[in-house]
């Protein structure tokens, strides 16, 4: 089934309840991607897409349904993990918007500022403590994810189909030893069930 989603691909991936994707330690941050990455190299998912994006999560948190009325419910954070540090892989084909008006160092938030290629296929996320460069987008360039544009052709954008059926592979790290981890593939989001039992020592 196809689903319409509003943003960027992470907004697919939190819903309605807002994880806490976070930057504290750049280098931790990047070894934790580079093990997920290193590991769905070698998952079928690796073969099934060339595109995927990778959203880190600082603290897991699992999203329960609150029922408003007797029609309505929303969603809020329920139970809290701090001992786990999540990574999500998941295939996209989004486009980006490079606004030709702005300077590189001025783009859109939305556009991912850091990737890594493997074996032909790309990784992509974006990084607040790194600014987009001419490498990062000649790598996006290649795989044809940018259209050139200006703010006015934003709302292009704004809409994007993906496959909610299709899985990805997340990844839940001890936070106290980021060697010790598991994974889980899936088509749920991270936060919409009981997180694999990593077993961390406290």
């Amino acid at each position: 089934m196809l689903t319409l989603f509003y943003g960027t691909y992470l907004s697919l991936i939190v819903g309605a309840v807002p994880l806490n994707v976070g930057n504290a330690n750049i280098g931790s941050d990047d070894q934790l991607r580079q093990t997920a990455i290193q590991d769905f190299s070698k998952t079928k998912l690796f073969k099934m897409d060339s595109v995927f994006y990778v959203t880190l999560y600082d603290t897991v948190h699992k999203v329960d349904q609150q029922r408003i009325d007797q029609h309505n419910v929303k969603s809020v954070i329920g139970k809290v993990y701090p001992a786990i540090i999540a990574v999500d892989i998941g295939a996209t084909n989004f486009k980006y918007l490079f606004d030709t008006t702005a300077r590189m160092d001025m783009q859109n938030k939305g556009i991912p500022t850091r990737v890594f290629e493997k074996d032909g296929r790309l990784f992509l996320w974006r990084d607040r403590h790194c600014p987009l460069t001419d490498s990062t987008l000649k790598e996006l360039n290649k795989f044809h994810l940018v259209e050139r544009g200006t703010k006015k052709d934003l709302d292009r954008f704004l809409f994007f189909g993906i496959d909610d059926s299709k899985r990805g592979a997340h990844y839940y790290f001890c936070r106290n030893n980021l060697s010790t981890y598991k994974r889980v593939i899936t088509n749920k989001a991270i936060g919409y069930y009981d997180p694999p039992n990593v077993k961390c020592k406290q």
